[in-house]
């Protein structure tokens, strides 16, 4: 330190007059710090908020893709799915699941023989366990899927309650598309 310096730091610890200027040029800084801070953490949050979302897989029927109680994030922009992704939606009785798209508005799905066909071709995903039976008594296969609509199946399709139960999720219900996952905690 210079002389100059060490003057200053003394008469700063001697004068109450520099010391309360000080402290209050001090307390200054730090509000606009703390303001800063907030404010980016608005801004981090709404992005995120309008931008992505995270769900946790409840169950078995996404295995061996996703297990129970893995964390998954999803993209809310984009609402164009296409067979083999995997979404989010919400059912009116308010409950979350994880899916994946077999067919999109237009297709045809018909299920014989533990197989998935759409579009008179069978529909084949990695990952997928098991055979692929009719469930449900709701459903008339085959089905073309609405307009506006996608047709899912879980990927353990023998334990997965899926579009064979509750028939094709509507557009407006699906949360997003997941573009990353955290295995289970």
């Amino acid at each position: 330190m210079e002389i100059d310096e060490i003057k200053k730091k003394v008469l700063e610890d001697v004068d109450p007059q520099l010391r309360s200027q000080k402290k209050k040029e001090m307390r200054r800084a730090r509000l606009v710090i703390s303001l800063q801070f907030l404010a980016l953490a608005a801004v981090i949050l709404l992005v995120f908020y309008l931008m992505m979302g995270f769900s946790t897989v409840t169950g078995n029927s996404m295995y061996p893709t996703l297990h129970d109680t893995d964390i998954v994030a999803y993209s809310r922009l984009g609402k164009e799915y296409k067979p083999g992704d995997v979404i989010v939606f919400k059912r009116s009785d308010g409950e979350e699941f994880v899916k994946r798209v077999v067919a999109v508005a237009g297709d045809t799905v018909n299920i014989q023989l533990g197989k998935v066909y759409v579009n008179g071709e069978e529909a084949k995903f990695k990952g997928t366990l098991g055979k692929t039976s009719r469930t449900g008594n709701c459903i008339e296969y085959p089905v073309v899927v609405e307009d506006k609509e996608v047709f899912v199946l879980g990927d353990n399709r023998e334990i997965s309650e899926d579009s064979r139960e509750f028939g094709a999720v509507k557009n407006n219900d699906i949360k997003g598309r997941i573009i990353w996952y955290l295995g289970r905690l």
